[in-house]
This record gives C-alpha cells, structure tokens and sequence, in this order.
C-alpha cells in the first residue's frame, strides 16, 4: 500500500521506486500483487505518466486510512517498549513544502533528534483531504481565506501575495487592467491548486468569468509553467515565494488582491503531535502577524 501511495502521487513507477528505495520491476509486482489480490485495475499506464483509475482512487482513499492508523499503532506498541521513535508526517502544498518547510526542518531535528519527519508535498485539495482522512498529521497550504472546514483547527503562519509574470520577450508595461488579461494566453495551474483557486476568486471581484480568460494550458508543476512561460507560450500566475528575484518579468494588474495566507491546518478531534506543535510555533514566529488560531 505504500509503495502502491507513491505510485499515485508521483504519477511514476521510477519516481516511487527512487523515493522507496526499490527497483521500477521490484514496484511494477507490488502493484500487480494489489490487483491480483484485489481482483481490479489500479492504474492505466501510459508512455508518459500513470494514472489512478476508479479504482485506484477508491483504494488510495481507503489506503491513506488504513497506513495512518497503522502508524499510530506502531507508535503505540513503540511508547509499550519505552522506544523513543516518533514520526510526523507533514501534507504541504508547492509553496509552503518546496519554499517555507525546508528551511525548518534542521531546526526541528535539533529540538527532536529522535523526530522523522516525512514531507508528502501535492496540491491543496489533495493536502487537504489528506488531512481530513488522517493520512497525515499536519497540513500546510495556501489559500486566498482560510481553511473553512468544521472537521479542521486552522492557524495562518505566513502572507504570501500571487504575481503576474511573462515571458521575457513579450512586450507588455508593467502594469495592466485586469479587462487586458483577456487578450493574454494564460497558463493555469490545475485544478485543486490554492495558486489558480487565489487567482480565480481575486478575478472574479473584479468582474472576470473563467470563460473570460485565454487559458493555453494547464500544468501542475510550477516549474514546467516557468519553463512554458520563458519559451514565450503565455503568461502565467506565481507566488511571489516560488520567484527568484528577476528570475521573470512582473506585470502589475491594476486593482487586484492577489493576496493569500500560508496555513496549517490539522483535525481537530485528534491531539496534535508535540514535534508539529513545536514546528508551528517556528513557523508561526517567522510568519508575522495574522497568526491567530481558528476558533472551534
């Protein structure tokens, strides 16, 4: 199941057998254990990616469930024989696992030598399921409001602000009305991105539909969007957090909030574990202001 997880978020074979640790043959019977055993298709398989089938995505709901609830019973059986191993499994979203986590995480292991901490990054919606379902203990996104769930305790950690870029080429000023973006090809994240839901909702304010824009493409790797944006195929949205300084000329929509909060967000009928209650408060201390705790 786990190796059968990696497969589904990797969207690989190579990719889940390097994270493992294994051969792509040695993952390849995994997967095929699973259907024999299950008597179904889990995956369609393509020159170029690997995808969930029905299936397959019922299962990985089930298989997050099942592999949080066996981590909690190794952990209990551990703290049975005095053993101090502890793991923390941490959901982020691209900006805040790729550009804010890392930077923690020695800081992290110096309070808890003893502490594994294991980072899952993929978009919000998926963080956030993930969240919801117990597969992991903490969550980190970004989004335009905050995280309006019942089942969920939120607290924002950071500001973060969405920015326009385009190719280096493309004349355009350094300042737009938002009614000029629908000339503009536009490369979108995919659905389920915190980044194309901040964009949508600042532009709908504003007046523009989905409809209204001239989307090219959508792709859901940051970096494949700056690559398509510097071969000149559009335009495109980013956190400010995920720009190196020049790294893409940024144009300016006149009028337009793009602004969003980085936040954390875990159950709330389940304790939060001491090693994410400490990396809250780093994160929370480096974050700002707006670092309130949602009330029940």
């Amino acid at each position: 199941m786990r190796v059968f997880c990696l497969v589904a978020h990797h969207g690989s074979f190579t990719q889940a057998a390097a994270v493992a640790g294994l051969t792509r043959p040695a993952v390849s019977r995994h997967i095929k254990l699973l259907e024999a055993h299950f008597g179904v298709q889990l995956l369609t398989r393509t020159t170029r990616r690997v995808a969930l089938t029905p299936a397959g995505q019922r299962l990985l709901e089930h298989a997050h469930r099942v592999l949080a609830a066996y981590r909690e019973l190794e952990a209990a059986m551990a703290a049975l024989r005095g053993e101090g191993r502890r793991v923390l499994v941490i959901g982020a979203s691209t900006v805040p696992g790729e550009r804010l986590l890392p930077r923690y995480l020695a800081a992290l292991r110096e309070w808890a030598p003893d502490l594994e901490v294991q980072v899952r990054v993929a978009n919000t919606e998926t963080v956030l399921r993930w969240v919801r379902d117990g597969a992991v203990d903490l969550g980190l996104v970004g989004v335009g409001v905050g995280v309006d769930d019942p089942l969920l305790a939120s607290r924002t950690i950071a500001e973060d602000e969405v920015v326009l870029v385009r190719p280096p080429g493309m004349p355009l000023p350094s300042a737009l009305e938002p009614r000029e973006l629908r000339r503009l090809p536009l490369i979108l994240r995919e659905a389920g991105s915190a980044t194309r839901q901040t964009v949508l909702a600042a532009l709908a304010r504003v007046g523009l539909t989905p409809e209204d824009l001239r989307v090219v493409a959508e792709l859901d790797s940051p970096e494949a969007i700056k690559a398509a944006v510097r071969s000149g195929a559009g335009c495109a949205f980013f956190s400010r957090w995920s720009l190196a300084p020049g790294e893409l000329p940024v144009v300016r929509l006149v009028g337009v909030d793009l602004r969003r909060s980085i936040t954390a967000c875990w159950r709330r009928d389940r304790p939060l574990p001491e090693g994410a209650a400490v990396l809250l408060s780093k994160l929370g201390a480096a974050g700002g202001e707006g670092n309130a705790e949602s009330s029940p």
